[in-house]
């Protein structure tokens, strides 16, 4: 009897052994995940090695033979999709080891197959993207469209991470891919009620490459770029808002530096195949080298940072700079916002309640609004025709407060009832006298990727419409890179006032004390005197 027991216990041992040293060389499928997207739909099959196999496409059918597989016991082996590019995902045994994923696409397709390692708690992965090419292009078109014929100021929202990257996860499970989406949408509301025309770079929970990111702003030809982001850190007590724009040096701040880091992983966490994001890295580093650009974003910044305030006191009081990949966009003035941490479990809540999430986007549409107002529905063309006069020239967008094309004595009215003078500039005339006003002077704009007439005009405080009879176009639509375009812009001048200096007189118009010197050859910057008129530097 005891030999008998012996025996058996033996073979149970044996059993126990051999079994899972079987196993331990086959590859096991843990998951298979699908997001989908207007343009394409993605699958990803999470496998727990490096995985082995072969793929056949035919008759709108995608085979992967998995060799040295198990097939799984505890995930569904079939998979159904609606109003997608792929209907069917189905898991097939096979013998010798072999498991089959068998997909089936809807027609007019083009699909994908990459694989991709571990990396930060990710399995290694399989992953096929199948996407519908004539969707992605009539998308294309009608940004471009919107582009050509916009009539009102185009700001672009980048709700971060989504689909494959969830971004940073609350304690709670809070993921920020679904916090960063509902701010996103509640701040594209409130841009469109100010009267702007806003736009989403995803609209649902699907990843979005960083080039695909920038190509939407470029299409549309966005005058803004918000990236809208939760903050994390191991620590539960840090707490706050911070805002960012792009450093070409470096980041401004250990933090700054470990937090870019962290968010330009988003395209490998979110399932980018090699080398798709190098196509587009070189011209776009080389447009943002525009100091200009960086400036503009650094006080969009500083306004966001002054609205947030009033809902969530700021982590860092300043606007930090860091090399985030998604803020490379050639003049656009372009910030990333990390709106509260989401490690923090207060916060975690806060971020969740809908109406703290309102509070959140009207901060920033609020910003927005300082930032860049609102022009009036009438076109650059139509102003011309009418008989009154041009308006004041206004000090460049920056330290705009209202619309260029505000009335001259309106404008001379609401600085009587302030108690201390604003700044105030030279009156210019009207378009036809370009080539004789003294107030005036003609430069040459060389045309870099991505512009276009209305966007050049603003730059200099001119119309699109005197920029064609100066060049001879037909259409302000076809210009070209590298084109040279004559533009007679004002000569803006600064009337001192008391209690001015060049410290606020540089920063009010984004220039330096520097330069305020060289231009107006004073040799002390103490030496200014009240009605004095100072030149101001021309953007270039």
């Amino acid at each position: 009897m005891k030999k008998t027991a012996l025996i058996i216990l033996i073979v149970i041992f044996s059993v126990a052994i051999v079994l899972p040293a079987e196993a331990l060389g086959l590859t096991r499928i843990l998951g298979v995940r699908h997001w989908t997207a207007p343009d394409h739909t993605r699958v990803v099959i999470d496998v727990s090695e490096q995985p082995t196999f072969t793929t056949t496409e035919q008759d709108l059918k995608i085979r992967i033979d998995m060799q040295g597989a198990l097939f799984p016991t505890s995930i569904s082996h079939q998979y159904i999709l609606t109003d997608s590019a792929v209907r069917t995902i189905f898991l097939i045994p096979l013998t010798k080891k072999r498991v089959r994923v068998e997909i089936t696409l809807t027609e007019n397709t083009k699909s994908k197959i990459f694989t991709l390692g571990k990396i930060t708690g990710k399995p290694h992965r399989i992953v096929i993207d199948v996407a519908i090419p004539e969707i992605a292009k009539k998308q294309s078109e009608e940004r471009k469209r919107i582009k050509v014929f916009k009539k009102k100021r185009v700001v672009v929202i980048d709700p971060g991470h989504g689909g494959e990257d969830p971004g940073a996860v609350g304690h709670s499970k809070t993921l920020e891919k679904d916090i960063v989406l509902k701010i996103s949408r509640e701040l594209q509301k409130k841009l469109r009620h100010r009267g702007y025309d806003a736009f989403l770079t995803r609209k649902g929970d699907y990843y979005v490459s960083f080039n695909q990111r920038m190509a939407v702003a470029r299409e549309y030809g966005a005058d803004l770029f918000l990236s809208i982001h939760t903050d994390s850190f191991r620590s539960t007590r840090a707490k706050g808002s911070s805002v960012y724009s792009l450093s070409l040096k470096g980041a401004s701040s250990e933090a700054a530096r470990l937090l870019a880091e962290s968010e330009n992983l988003a395209d490998i966490m979110g399932g980018t195949s090699n080398g798709q994001d190098n196509s587009e890295s070189a011209p776009i580093t080389l447009n943002m080298l525009q100091t200009e650009t960086i400036n503009q974003s650094k006080a969009l910044g500083a306004a966001t940072l002054k609205h947030l305030k009033h809902v969530i006191k700021p982590r860092i009081s300043t606007v930090q700079g860091a090399p985030f990949k998604v803020l490379k966009l050639p003049e656009i003035a372009s910030i990333l916002v990390e709106v509260a941490y989401i490690s923090n479990p207060r916060e975690e809540r806060l971020l969740r309640d809908t109406a703290y999430q309102k509070k959140i986007a009207g901060a920033i549409a609020a910003a927005v609004g300082d930032f860049l107002p609102v022009t009036p529905p009438a076109t650059a063309e139509a102003k011309e025709k009418t008989p009154s006069p041009l308006p004041v020239a206004a000090p460049p967008p920056l330290a705009l407060k209202e619309p260029i094309g505000s009335d001259t004595t309106t404008s001379r009215k609401s600085a009587r009832k302030k108690t201390s003078p604003a700044p105030s500039v030279v009156p210019v005339q009207r378009p036809g006298t370009e080539r004789t006003d003294p107030t005036q002077h003609m430069i040459t704009h060389r045309v870099k990727r991505g512009e276009y007439l209305e966007g050049i005009a603003r730059k200099y405080h001119t119309t699109v419409g005197s920029i064609m009879r100066l060049n001879h176009l037909k259409s302000k639509n076809r210009i070209l890179v590298g084109q040279r375009l004559k533009i007679c812009c004002p000569r803006l001048i600064h009337v001192v006032k008391r209690g001015d200096n060049l410290e606020m007189i540089a920063k009010r118009y984004r220039t330096s004390v520097t330069a305020l010197m060289k231009l107006n050859r004073i040799r002390s910057k103490n030496r200014i005197y009240v009605n004095q008129k100072l030149k101001l530097p021309q953007g270039k």
